[in-house]
């Protein structure tokens, strides 16, 4: 019993320090108070978030994370923008190297689940590109620049590319290139050869409902069903996955019923469950909207929440998943919200970060 009584005690430093789970909060820095990437203890029992540590960058507008290396884009404005790496050690956050994004205002930024390369869209330039990574996290090089050439039918919003964001699939195998000027997307295989990827050399193109400008995009569980959020028109689109070919099925409205203002569709993400889709409006909304996923892929509309702030650009889900933060770029504030697992609904957790121009959180 004695020996057992230790050995419970000796368990107890490392449960109390799974409950502090680094947190890294992007900002705009270009005429704001903000000084780059914010990084903080989250505390997952209490929801509590200690600033442990500032990293000076330009701009850092989005965030990606694999293992102790984070990456981020930096998107000053009319220039072209650059991609930006550094290690993670003891909460801070150290620069490794930066290269030139190829193109201007790059917004997104994904590293491939295995950690090899990575892809940044760059929304003004147009184009999305792909980064080589070392084992050390050090940016390698730009191994392909893919130019998009086209426009919308917008002539204010899409009078040429803008490429919002690039996903990999879950596995890897596939990366998806989200055009809001060109209302497309663009699938591209990945290809691995020895421990080199590469990219098919053709996209397998499909379009999203003209004028509305797709942005992020979110697969359910099994991604047999895609949904991309629509920037211009506040709206979700599905799509279905029948063999190689991904094909429309609908949109659904993620502003409140009688909602009549400007939109901004903003982010969209999946539970780990694959049971609940969130959504946010960063127009006169300001909400983040909560859908359950059905077993045939349909949404159903359970709520929509006030996310107290203007302009939700970004949020996230705690990796325990019960909770949800919101960053409200114009008002310096990140939101939580408890969520419960069974429903998926929210509720005000009365706690607030305040940060200068948040705009991305990643865990």
């Amino acid at each position: 019993m004695k020996k057992a009584f230790i050995y419970l005690m000796t368990l107890l430093p490392l449960t109390s320090f799974a409950q502090q789970i680094p947190m890294f909060v992007g900002t705009y820095t270009n005429n704001t108070e903000s000084k780059g990437i914010y990084v903080y203890n989250f505390d997952t029992k209490t929801g509590e978030a200690s600033l442990i540590s500032t990293q000076e960058s330009k701009d850092p507008s989005f965030l990606a994370r694999n293992n102790n290396f984070v990456y981020a884009v930096n998107e000053v404005p009319n220039e072209e923008g650059t991609v930006s790496a550094y290690s993670f050690k003891d909460g801070q956050l150290t620069f490794l190297n930066s290269l030139p994004s190829g193109g201007e205002s790059p917004c997104f930024v994904e590293v491939h689940p295995k950690g090899s390369f990575l892809a940044v869209a760059n929304y003004g330039g147009g184009s999305a590109a792909l980064f080589d990574l070392e084992s050390n996290g050090v940016l390698s090089k730009r191994n392909r620049l893919i130019q998009h050439e086209g426009k919308g039918v917008d002539p204010s919003r899409q009078d040429k590319p803008h490429v919002h964001s690039a996903f990999f699939s879950k596995k890897g195998e596939r990366l998806y290139i989200q055009d809001l000027g060109m209302d497309q997307i663009s699938a591209y295989t990945v290809n691995k050869s020895g421990n080199l990827y590469s990219l098919s050399e053709e996209p397998e193109d499909f379009f999203t409902p003209a004028g509305g400008g797709p942005r992020h995009i979110a697969f359910d569980k099994k991604e047999k069903f895609l949904y991309v959020i629509l920037e211009m028109t506040g709206q979700i689109a599905s799509y279905k996955k029948e063999g190689t070919d991904w094909m429309y099925q609908r949109t659904y409205e993620i502003n409140p019923e009688g909602f009549d203002g400007k939109n901004g569709g903003a982010d969209i993400k999946v539970s780990a469950d694959g049971k609940f889709l969130y959504a946010t409006n960063r127009g006169d909304a300001n909400t983040i909207a909560t859908f359950s996923v059905e077993k045939d892929g349909e949404l159903k509309k359970l709520s929509n929440t006030a996310v107290k702030g203007n302009g939700p650009r970004n949020f996230n889900l705690s990796p325990d998943g019960k909770y949800l933060l919101v960053a409200n770029q114009y008002t310096n504030n990140i939101v939580l919200f408890k969520r419960d697992t069974k429903t998926g609904l929210l509720t005000d957790a009365g706690k607030e970060i305040t940060v200068p121009a948040p705009v991305c959180i990643i865990f």
